[in-house]
């Protein structure tokens, strides 16, 4: 395996430049182009990966976006895992965004349906109070102005922007905003329904990379990084809420009353809710999180259901199944084995989950007739799809 032992890039960048980095030595006197060809990229912004480019070859071109103002990015090429010893470390000239007035939260509740403005501005709803099980939270399942469309992000990630749209469509109706505070999971928000409630994994990851934004002061002063994770400021200095172990912290923040719609719960979902719908910042970020998300996952299920070269179609319905919960492996692999893969993945969760199964069937019928699925499959070399 071509291993990278050396990389050039710049040590300072300015925003709005393009910094460009290259693997420049191997372990290995005269690596193939084939084997270049699979050096894969990361970027941490003061812990945070921020972004992750698979199958780049040895060079990489990053755009210095204005959030990354007076942060240190580490960039690291790599074949499995990404070490900091095999990286350079650029700073980012200028300072970062100063806040004078944060955001300030007015909440009216009418029924069970609860409104807000921020800073005195335009009224939006928030969410309704609903109860499962033996929890309370709210629920907003209500499309904005802004919602994901695959055609807006075709040019930026090809064919990946298409290959997330059945699951966004199940999830939320393609709302950033969408959100439900109401199950265990205590907060999950966003396009793709990210949850709070796995450490180190979906709503904590996407957490970290709001909190990289120029807005993320004005919404969220008491928040802050702190060693790649998500701290709180407090009176008594600055706690960290989450590691690699547990979320909990971070999720008794988000959502401290599990049984009724508290004023802090109400108030954050606003924030939240307000940000997707007002910063294409935001929007932005949920959408490169969840393609790079995806295409790791995409590459572990391969790798985990023998999906190399398996069609399209099959695996997005493997990787929502995966996404929602509703089938274990066994049930997936019995599926995958059966005469007609596709449908019988398809029958998974059919009397539990009638709606969204319905709406999978819909979105992936709609486009397979206009020829959006059909032509591809999965190249776990490639770790992409690939035309057939």
């Amino acid at each position: 395996m071509l291993l990278v032992t050396a990389v050039d890039g710049p040590s300072t960048a300015e925003v709005g430049s393009v910094a460009r980095y290259t693997a420049t030595a191997f372990n290995q006197p005269a690596p193939s182009e084939s084997d270049l060809a699979l050096i894969n990229w990361e970027v941490r912004c003061d812990g945070v990966r921020v972004a992750r480019a698979m199958n780049a070859g040895p060079r990489f071109d990053f755009s210095i976006t204005p959030e990354y103002a007076g942060r240190t990015l580490i960039v690291m090429p790599f074949a499995n895992s990404p070490t900091e010893r095999v990286s350079v470390t650029t700073r980012i000239a200028g300072a970062q965004q100063k806040i004078d007035r944060p955001a300030e939260v007015t909440l009216r509740i009418d029924g069970q349906r609860y409104f807000a403005q921020v800073n005195g501005g335009a009224e939006f709803f928030v969410g309704s109070d609903v109860s499962y099980q033996q929890r309370r939270g709210l629920m907003n399942t209500t499309p904005g102005t802004n919602v994901f469309a695959p055609q807006d992000y075709r040019e930026q990630f090809g064919f990946w922007a298409d290959v997330i749209t059945p699951t966004a469509i199940c999830e939320s109706q393609g709302s950033f905003h969408c959100l439900n505070t109401y199950d265990r999971a205590a907060f999950t928000f966003g396009f793709y329904q990210e949850a709070a409630h796995e450490p180190d994994e979906n709503f904590v990851l996407l957490l970290r990379r709001f909190l990289l934004l120029p807005e993320a002061a004005f919404y969220f002063p008491d928040l802050t990084l702190a060693g790649g994770h998500v701290a709180q400021k407090t009176p008594d200095g600055t706690v960290q809420i989450e590691d690699r172990s547990s979320s909990e912290a971070l999720m008794n923040y988000l959502n401290p009353d599990a049984d009724k719609v508290g004023e802090q719960e109400a108030e954050i979902a606003a924030k939240f809710v307000h940000w997707a719908e007002n910063s294409a910042d935001n929007r932005a970020t949920q959408v490169v999180f969840t393609i790079e998300q995806q295409r790791q996952k995409f590459a572990d299920y391969a790798r985990r259901y023998d999906l190399d070269g398996a069609e399209d179609s099959v695996c997005i319905v493997v990787a929502d199944i995966r996404h929602q919960g509703r089938a274990k492996s066994s049930v997936i692999e019995q599926a995958l084995a059966a005469s007609d893969p596709l449908n019988s993945l398809l029958e998974i969760g059919a009397d539990n989950y009638p709606e969204r199964i319905r709406t999978l069937r819909n979105e992936i019928g709609r486009m397979t007739e206009e020829g959006i699925l059909g032509h591809h499959s999965y190249s776990l070399t490639n770790r992409d799809f690939v035309l057939d």
